[in-house]
């Protein structure tokens, strides 16, 4: 891959223009914006857990039908568990081919970590996998590559997961009106996003005018907001120049490992939702496929860490309508949380550790 981009810009700088900083904790000027949205973000789960749940379902009849889960689908949650965080990091992998398993598994968790710990810290993460792979001696070209493929790729699933999902729903007839038009408006957006990404992809000139055709609305909603608008030419050419060459090359493994990861947390869901009796009656996988894609969709609107709260809601929400009983629904929200997200944090801050030792060593 070539060592600098178009009017000798080097690609060092290039991750700057997506916002990516490749400091791991944000800048002194933003702290205190982060307390205070993680103070709403905590205030908002706590409504959701101590308020709204105990009226969605009974926590004591939660916790009793909880025990009741035999010693084999406690063992099926824990592998369930376990294929999510060993296949996690297999993305890095796929964007670049060379990089070591731990080295991989340390980038994607941290930033795993650093999305779901800090409100809007999906930004922060993607500086964070860049510094880290930087650190790993991986090439400034290469890392903000795959950085950005990666980005993309996630953006891409998050938004089309929730609208197969209701497309299965129609298509088994267990949808209404709403989500036939929810279902239409999804696919709509991936599709238009996908050509969108592929003029971008081909040329640098399709890359200048998506940026100039999207520069205007952009400045024209963030200016209501008070900010200043990115300079959108400079990253959507940016991730041309960076990324085209693997995406033409890499783009099966990029879709077949992000789907991956989209997918491993929906197999922990799987496995509790049926060590509870509630799979395949009264949920069905197409209902099921459908919640648990619309309610990670909340993800991407971070008013708390992990969505907890936001995303736990939707969850419980949808289980309830599409025919599980109430407290069945929020003991599998909860075992969900449990075996997937919890865990996961935790590595996230080993692998963090295990960051900062090798960079130790590496200096000494």
């Amino acid at each position: 891959m070539h060592g600098l981009v178009a009017g000798g810009k080097s690609p060092a700088r290039w991750p700057y223009a997506l916002g990516m900083d490749p400091a791991v904790a944000p800048k002194k000027s933003s702290r205190r914006k982060t307390f205070i949205s993680l103070a709403v973000g905590l205030i908002v789960m706590a409504a959701v857990f101590f308020f709204i749940f105990p009226k969605l379902g009974d926590y004591g009849k939660a916790f009793a039908t909880l025990r009741q889960i035999s010693p084999w689908w406690i063992a099926a949650l824990v592998a369930a568990a376990l294929v999510n965080i060993a296949l996690y990091p297999l993305t890095a992998i796929a964007a670049i081919p060379h990089l070591p398993y731990r080295q991989a598994f340390v980038n994607r968790q941290a930033g795993f970590l650093i999305s779901n710990v800090i409100p809007g810290g999906g930004a922060i993460a993607v500086g964070t996998q860049y510094a880290i792979l930087s650190g790993y001696g991986v090439t400034a070209t290469a890392a903000a590559a795959a950085v950005a493929a990666d980005a993309v790729w996630t953006y891409l699933m998050t938004l089309g997961m929730p609208a197969i999902g209701v497309v299965l729903l129609v298509l088994t007839g267990r949808s209404t009106a709403g989500m036939t038009t929810a279902a239409v408006i999804g696919l709509v957006v991936v599709i238009v996003s996908v050509i969108a990404i592929t003029i971008i992809l081909r040329s640098e000139s399709g890359a200048a005018s998506i940026a100039r055709f999207l520069q205007r609305p952009l400045n024209a909603v963030l200016r209501k907001f008070k900010r200043s608008a990115p300079d959108m030419e400079a990253m959507l050419v940016g991730f041309h120049h960076h990324a085209a060459s693997l995406v033409a090359r890499r783009w099966p493994q990029l879709t077949i490992t992000n789907a991956l990861a989209q997918l491993t947390p929906l197999l922990v869901l799987w496995v509790a939702v049926t060590a509870l009796g509630a799979f395949p009656k009264p949920i069905t996988f197409p209902e099921l496929f459908a919640a648990y894609s619309i309610a990670l969709l909340l993800t991407s609107f971070p008013i708390t860490p992990g969505g907890l709260g936001t995303v736990d809601a939707a969850l419980v929400a949808l289980l309830t309508a599409f025919g599980m009983d109430a407290s069945l629904a929020v003991v599998a929200d909860l075992v969900w949380r449990l075996v997937w997200f919890l865990p996961q944090l935790l590595v996230g801050l080993i692998s963090f550790g295990i960051y900062k030792w090798d960079m130790r060593k590496r200096a000494h």
